[in-house]
């Protein structure tokens, strides 16, 4: 990819050209969000922050169907910490801003507030108890300082000209909302370097649409080392991340010519049954009894 700005507003207008570029080069016409290709509207591609790790082409181009629910244990958690963190103001324990919030519930997002409402008492006991657990670990690693903001993304975003649909998450940021310095991850994930960058890039590239220049850094923290880690948003970690999206892109338009590579995921991915690498990686040669 040919990302050579110098400032963040540079890197902001030539990763943005650079996506484009790459998508008309693999797609062609096709995921053409208006005007363009044939047989009608055509289907929006969705690439997540936990897809652009992912190893096996086949896995991502045969999705689980419903695999993102907003209401998820961890997403739950993620979104109500964040608000926690954003109300609270280093006076008395955090579980006081929680417990308002959830006396609150037209202050939550619709679909937080949804969710929580049938839960019995016990499931909901659980999930406060969860959710102060994650702001203790998040507020650990960046010392407790104020002047981060615990806002995370505006949402998903959509490519301009395309049916494809970025959405990465973070949970907190260093300067303005237009121009970010910095963007934090706080997540389970173990460190890699690899990762890191990949992911960092990715982040960096979503948050574009929500910017006016690109981040200087994404600062990743792994729950319960109490330490972070930080990837300077350079030309090439933006490129490599854009790359990736395209193909991924290009994985999804061209399903059945997606390989599956076989790996450690194999064991949880939803496609076993139906693929004979994966099953054969694990030593399951014949169908399961039962």
């Amino acid at each position: 990819m040919s990302v050579d700005g110098v400032d963040g507003a540079g890197l902001l207008a030539a990763a943005r050209a650079d996506l484009t570029a790459g998508l008309d080069g693999v797609l062609g016409d096709r995921l053409r969000s208006s005007g363009g290709g044939a047989g009608g509207r055509p289907r929006r591609v969705l690439v997540r922050d936990i897809d652009v790790p992912g190893r096996c082409p086949a896995r991502f181009a045969h999705p689980e169907d419903s695999v993102w629910g907003d209401l998820t244990t961890t997403t739950a958690t993620r979104t109500l910490g964040r608000l926690v963190l954003r109300r609270w103001e280093g006076v008395g324990p955090p579980a006081r801003a929680l417990d308002d919030l959830l006396a609150r519930p037209d202050e939550l997002p619709d679909w937080l507030a949804d969710g929580l409402e049938p839960l019995d008492p016990a499931a909901l006991a659980a999930i406060r108890a969860s959710v102060l657990a994650w702001v203790a670990d998040a507020r650990t690693p960046v010392r407790s300082r104020t002047d981060l903001v615990w806002d995370g993304p505006g949402g998903p975003v959509d490519v301009p000209g395309r049916a494809l649909r970025l959405t990465a998450r973070w949970d907190a940021r260093l300067g303005p909302r237009r121009s970010p310095t910095t963007l934090l991850v706080h997540s389970p994930r173990a460190a890699d370097p690899e990762v890191d960058r990949l992911l960092a890039g990715f982040v960096a590239l979503v948050g574009c649409f929500w910017s006016e220049a690109v981040a200087e850094r994404v600062r990743f923290s792994t729950a319960g080392t109490g330490t972070t880690r930080a990837v300077a948003v350079t030309a090439d970690v933006l490129g490599a991340a854009i790359e990736r999206v395209v193909e991924l892109v290009g994985h999804a338009v061209e399903p059945e010519s997606a390989p599956a590579l076989a790996g450690s995921w194999c064991r949880w991915c939803h496609r076993l049954q139906d693929c004979a690498v994966g099953r054969g990686h694990l030593g399951q040669v014949h169908d399961p009894p039962g």
